[in-house]
């Protein structure tokens, strides 16, 4: 099958980075941070969350907060893991667009809620569930 549009730029820079490094990058720094002003706790995120992000740390600190995402990058996609694992273009090939290697491995969301929560205790928000 003959690839056109981002499915063959994506291919095309893969290759190229594989020729000029070796190899293929195989994890990514993400960004996030917790901030309070005063009584508002800010919860940023990079990359374009999926809402399920959001509702879940609403869930876990309360209405109130405010979560951001396309905080300090824009590497792609961040999928829930339900979204993950259906696939669809936000699980499994919008990466393709933000010129990432591959999708994002299984437990990411997981480990992005571990990240939040040694954050949001370090800043002194309290979770309001489990």
């Amino acid at each position: 099958m003959k690839r056109k549009g981002y499915q063959k730029s994506w291919a095309t820079n893969q290759l190229k980075a594989l020729k000029d490094n070796g190899r293929l990058i195989s994890s990514y720094p993400y960004p996030v941070q917790v901030w309070r002003l005063g009584d508002q706790v800010i919860m940023t995120l990079g990359g374009e969350l999926v809402v399920e992000y959001s509702i879940g740390l609403k869930k876990l600190y309360g209405s109130d907060i405010f979560v951001l995402g396309y905080v300090n990058d824009d590497m792609a996609y961040i999928p829930s893991e339900s979204i993950l694992n259906e696939g669809g273009y936000e699980g499994e090939s919008s990466q393709m667009v933000y010129g990432m290697p591959a999708k994002w491995a299984p437990g990411i969301e997981a480990k992005i809620y571990d990240e939040m929560k040694q954050l949001a205790q370090k800043a002194g928000v309290k979770q309001i569930s489990q």
